[in-house]
């Protein structure tokens, strides 16, 4: 009877360590860590693409010249100042043509910058311009100068020549000057300036009658 239930223990030996061989319960545990650490970082993964913002890209912008097309000739316009003082031996290199009410040429002159600006200083106040700012900037070579001219805005700026750095860029700026559109003003009215005629010029007839009877003249 002992023998049924009591079996030897060795017998209960052999199947366990074959499970200790076939199985490492710490590699087992460990490989199981290590799935789980994976499928959570795919879902934070996951959830921080869902919930980070894409960021809209900027479109592409074509950047354009604001400079206005030269004019064919390099004749100065009629639409200059009368007035507007010009350097001695300045050359026209760039007429403009119109933007919008604003118009621009571009002389060269050769001359130290302190020279040409007292020019323009001086010649601006002769001939009636009303300088309202003025900027210097020895250490660029460059200076500025705004004005107006009988309600006309205008600027020049001095600054050496890209081309040629022994020579002025003189760079003029004005607004052109205001048409008026005649079919919108009122008709004109001409009057009679000669005055009235020779009867209207005569004296007055006091008396009404123009034939008195013989008891009027009588009395």
């Amino acid at each position: 009877m002992r023998s049924l239930f009591f079996c030897p223990i060795n017998a209960f030996e052999k199947p366990r360590r074959a499970i200790n061989k076939t199985v490492n319960l710490p590699d087992l545990f460990i490989s199981r860590l290590a799935r789980a650490a994976l499928v959570a970082g795919s879902i934070a993964f996951l959830a921080a693409c869902k919930t980070q913002p894409v960021e809209p890209q900027a479109p592409v912008v074509v950047q354009s010249t604001m400079r206005a097309p030269d004019e064919p000739s390099k004749a100065l316009p009629p639409d200059l100042y009368k007035t507007m003082p010009m350097y001695p031996g300045a050359v026209v290199e760039h007429v403009r043509k119109p933007k919008g009410a604003m118009r621009e040429i571009l002389f060269s002159a050769q001359g130290p910058m302190q020279q040409m600006v007292g020019y323009y200083k001086d010649e601006l106040k002769k001939n009636d311009f009303h300088i309202t700012s003025s900027l210097i900037m020895p250490a660029r070579k460059t200076w500025s100068c705004d004005f107006h001219y009988n309600g006309r805005p205008g600027s020049i700026m001095l600054f050496p020549s890209d081309s040629d750095k022994s020579r002025m860029t003189i760079d003029l700026i004005y607004e052109l000057p205001a048409h008026l559109d005649e079919s919108l003003m009122e008709p004109k009215e001409d009057f009679d300036v000669k005055g009235p005629g020779e009867i209207a010029q005569q004296a007055p007839n006091l008396n009404p009658n123009p034939n008195p009877s013989e008891k009027e003249k009588r009395n």
